[in-house]
């Protein structure tokens, strides 16, 4: 009997990668015997944490780092540290600052979901002044000198590749944040070079341990020894409620030690094979165009197909809605599907996954065509947001 016949959820192919609302990554042997034996002891967390830390280092070169719950909570954590330092008084005062230093910036562009949650509202949380700089489309250097003044605690930048091409670089921003010495907080939750940010100067980076590093689920903090001691301390205080336990904390650990050692080679060499079961039952189909991806927030073989509704006869949303509907589930990066394309991340596909998938695809292309003479009444694609709430809203309804 399989986990799902056993309990009664559905079987999904997960052709998104480690979204947190797929569950994450799917966790490997190895980190789960280390998560179930560590679940069988009592520990000092603390002690797990130094191990950690140790861990952390390794893998991205920074001074320190602590696991957190996960990235969400690491970004809230890390501003209630810039904004209290080692000072108990303070961390136990949040969210209510009755000190002047408690400014945080971000660039108005990089505003998006820390999650699903705006960005602005895990900032705000413990009691920062969030201030955005620049507009939507731009950010300028002369933003950003002007915003900082004597009571600015931290600046934020988001590290994603969906932003407008005219904001701050890292570098810039860095550099211009460490010359009124304020330090810098960056997400890279789907980021795979894990040393990048270290070698660039930024204080605290963030990353997820639960979604390419392949842990259970956490977080991990990793920079300047002084900051990250400010974000474990947080536990005196806010950062209570978002803590990691003995089993996140280890799963850091061994998935670490799994990625530091990982053969990427073999590893992409088996995802390439199941992409070519998808190309194998899409090829031709007209309206169909498709290529292979490459990204710095992921590590696997991407594919991205692109429809073009004229001649395909139905749009990607509408595949994309259809393949929610199959059994198993399929589910995809669908960031991009009102814009026509459709993203497949091989990472937590199975030999067979891309035939399945590739039917399915081909079962919606070639069905039932859409009425083009319907004219006014076409379908138009929902925004992501109103379709995310939905899913959301109705999860007791759904037996």
């Amino acid at each position: 009997m399989t986990i799902q016949e056993k309990y009664g959820f559905k079987k999904l192919i997960n052709a998104r990668g480690p979204a947190t609302i797929l569950g994450a990554a799917r966790v490997n042997p190895s980190i789960r015997a280390d998560i179930s034996d560590m679940l069988g002891e009592s520990v000092e967390i603390r002690d797990l944490q130094r191990l950690a830390s140790d861990a952390i280092s390794r893998l991205t070169g920074a001074e320190a780092g602590c696991a957190v719950h996960c990235t969400s909570a690491g970004m809230a954590i890390a501003a209630a540290a810039a904004l209290t330092g080692d000072d108990p008084s303070r961390i136990k005062a949040l969210p209510d600052i009755t000190w002047s230093r408690k400014k945080i910036i971000i660039q108005k562009g990089q505003v998006t979901g820390a999650g699903d949650c705006p960005v602005w509202q895990v900032i705000r949380m413990c009691g920062a002044e969030y201030i955005e700089i620049g507009e939507a489309l731009d950010c300028a250097s002369f933003h950003l000198r002007a915003a900082l003044d004597d009571n600015v605690a931290a600046a934020f930048y988001i590290m994603e590749d969906t932003f407008a091409p005219n904001l701050l670089p890292l570098e810039t921003f860095v550099e211009i944040c460490h010359e009124k010495q304020v330090p810098v907080i960056c997400d890279a939750a789907y980021l795979t070079d894990f040393q990048l940010l270290n070698r660039l100067g930024v204080d605290m980076a963030i990353y997820s341990g639960h979604k390419w590093l392949g842990g259970c689920t956490s977080g991990i903090i990793a920079g300047r020894r002084e900051l990250i001691h400010a974000c474990y301390l947080q536990e005196m205080g806010i950062g209570r409620p978002m803590k990691t336990g003995k089993e996140g904390i280890i799963s850091v650990i061994a998935a670490i030690d799994q990625w530091l050692k990982r053969d990427s080679i073999a590893i992409r060499a088996a995802q390439a094979q199941v992409s070519t079961e998808i190309i194998c039952e899409i090829d031709g189909l007209p309206g169909v165009s498709y290529r292979q991806m490459e990204s710095a927030y992921s590590p696997s073989v991407r594919l991205c197909v692109e429809i073009d509704d004229q001649t395909a006869g139905t749009a990607a949303w509408e595949i994309n809605d259809a393949l929610a509907r199959e059994e198993p589930v399929i589910m995809l990066d669908d960031y991009y599907v009102n814009q026509g394309r459709m993203i497949f991340d091989m990472a937590f596909l199975d030999p067979g996954d891309g035939t399945a998938i590739g039917r399915a695809l081909r079962k919606c292309l070639t069905g039932r065509r859409r009425d083009e003479s319907a004219g006014a009444h076409r379908p138009v694609p929902r925004p992501r947001q109103d379709i995310l709430y939905d899913w959301f809203n109705d999860w007791m309804d759904r037996r």
